[in-house]
């Protein structure tokens, strides 16, 4: 593996900061980029061996159009496009080849057991990976926050820092095998 990208969608910081950790993470092992999916390339380098996207859960699910505008609107978020996000991304993105490892995350409230269940934007995200026709590199992770604006509950970015070591090291072994 050459190099991992780290793509997210961020309203409030929380999903931007627990990729940084998850790329911080990756580091150790691989050179990592780091970017927002807004400004993220419309085909993901032949030189990327392992791709990790995520961002928060809207609505029980990947943030939309409608989502980002209510975030923007009712919360304050700091949304230059609420018409580009990471589902429209990974939805035009090309990938050069089938096979590439990818993994998800997400950020969600912390709280209410049943509340969380039903947070499925990591879930959503999986699936988009399919149709680009990457490779499920290890199952979702999820990250808590202590609201809707956060910030995240402590040692979240430390358990970001050692997932992402953890898939570095899990797709390096997996290569090398």
């Amino acid at each position: 593996m050459t190099r991992a990208l780290v793509v997210y969608e961020s309203m409030f910081g929380n999903a931007r900061a627990v990729a940084q950790a998850i790329a911080d993470g990756l580091s150790a092992t691989v050179p990592t980029d780091v970017v927002a999916a807004a400004e993220a390339p419309a085909e993901i380098p032949a030189d990327v061996g392992l791709l990790v996207v995520g961002g928060p859960n809207h609505a029980f699910s990947m943030p939309r159009p409608a989502t980002r505008q209510s975030a923007v609107t009712q919360h304050g978020a700091d949304v230059a496009d609420t018409s580009r996000g990471l589902r429209e991304w990974l939805a035009a993105v090309h990938a050069p080849t089938r096979g590439l490892p990818a993994a998800a995350f997400d950020t969600r409230v912390a709280g209410h057991p049943a509340l969380t269940r039903m947070d499925h934007a990591a879930r959503a995200t999986e699936k988009l990976l399919g149709k680009l026709g990457t490779r499920v590199a290890a199952p979702a992770e999820h990250f808590a926050v202590a609201d809707t604006r956060g910030p995240l509950v402590a040692g979240e970015q430390d358990r970001a820092r050692r997932w992402g070591r953890e898939l570095a090291e899990r797709v390096h072994t997996t290569a090398a095998s």
